[in-house]
Parts: structure tokens; C-alpha cells; sequence
């Protein structure tokens, strides 16, 4: 009578061992995997100061809300992560070549640590692309600002060569989503 009882008593705690890890994996077998893109324009029109002072300073800024991409707010809170895969900057369109003498592309949210990327003496022409790498960590930055769901602002501001130019660059944070309806 007690070996039937003891055997029992071991399939059942087998069964609760498969289900309970097996649970994890079935779970993640729900996992939903999409590219999210994000993009804006810094539209940079230098004009000469009335001051022959001017050294061909600039600024932009926009916004970006990551919500903006359709796949992203319909998962928002069931986001598991997000892989940040390529973050650039490519000139659009340009009036006349320049060179950025000095130059600082910024992604900041709130109080969040901003990202950070200088630049100095690039020749920009249409096409040309400025990699914004990873190389002290900004692409965490930027992840941390995507979890958040928060709009941010993504800003330029420097110096160019010529007093009177304008130009667009196209930002573009290339990512990976992994979200799961349980979550």
C-alpha cells in the first residue's frame, strides 16, 4: 500500500518540477520580436549675423516619441527589450558643402542621462553619414530613454565653416523589440 502512495507522491513532485520550469520556457515561446525605428530632422539654416562674429554657429532640435511607432505603444508595458542595433545621423540635403569645425549631437529626456556624441572637422555633403557609435556607452543611454517611453529631444549645436548654410540630417535609432503579451 505504501509503495503505491510513494509513487504517487514522486510523480506528482516530477510533474510540479516540468510544469514550474517548463511554465518559463512556454511563456517564452509567446515572445514577439519587431523592429522599431525611430526618426526625426534637424533642419539647421545658418544665415550671416548682422555681426561679422557669427563663426557659423547653429542649433536644432526635435522630438522624438517612441510611441510615435505604432508597434511600440500597442506593446508599451509588455516590452521585455530593447536592442539598440545602429544609431546615425546621414545629411539629407545641403545648400553648400560645409565642414562642422566643432559639433555635439545630443539625445536627452528629462533628468535621464543624456547621450552624447562630438564631432569635429567632417566635411558634410549629401550622403554623408556620422555614425553615432557606442563607444561610452550612449546606445544605454538611449535604451534607458526608449524603456522609459518618454518623448525625448535629439539636439545639434557647433560651428561650421560657412556663415550661410542650410541643411538637414536625418536622425535614425535603429532598434530591436522583444515584447510578450503576458508580461
Amino acid at each position: 500500500m505504501k509503495t503505491p502512495t510513494l509513487t504517487k507522491i514522486f510523480l506528482l513532485l516530477a510533474f510540479i518540477a516540468v510544469t514550474s520550469t517548463g511554465c518559463d520556457k512556454a511563456k517564452d515561446l509567446l515572445d514577439v520580436k519587431f523592429d522599431a525605428d525611430f526618426k526625426t530632422n534637424l533642419d539647421i539654416d545658418n544665415q550671416a549675423e548682422t555681426s561679422r562674429n557669427a563663426n557659423g554657429a547653429f542649433y536644432a532640435e526635435a522630438t522624438i516619441d517612441p510611441k510615435s511607432n505604432s508597434e511600440f505603444a500597442e506593446y508599451g508595458s509588455k516590452i521585455k527589450d530593447i536592442e539598440i542595433n545602429e544609431v546615425n545621423a546621414t545629411v539629407t540635403a545641403i545648400s553648400t558643402e560645409t565642414v562642422l569645425e566643432t559639433a555635439v549631437i545630443t539625445v536627452a529626456s528629462g533628468d535621464m542621462t543624456s547621450a552624447i556624441w562630438n564631432f569635429t572637422n567632417e566635411t558634410l555633403t549629401v550622403g554623408k553619414k556620422l555614425t553615432l557609435d557606442n563607444a561610452n556607452g550612449q546606445w544605454d543611454n538611449v535604451r534607458a530613454m526608449l524603456n522609459a517611453q518618454n518623448a525625448f529631444t535629439v539636439s545639434m549645436a557647433g560651428t561650421a565653416d560657412q556663415d550661410i548654410v542650410k541643411y538637414t540630417l536625418l536622425i535614425e535609432i535603429k532598434t530591436r523589440v522583444t515584447a510578450n503579451p503576458l508580461n
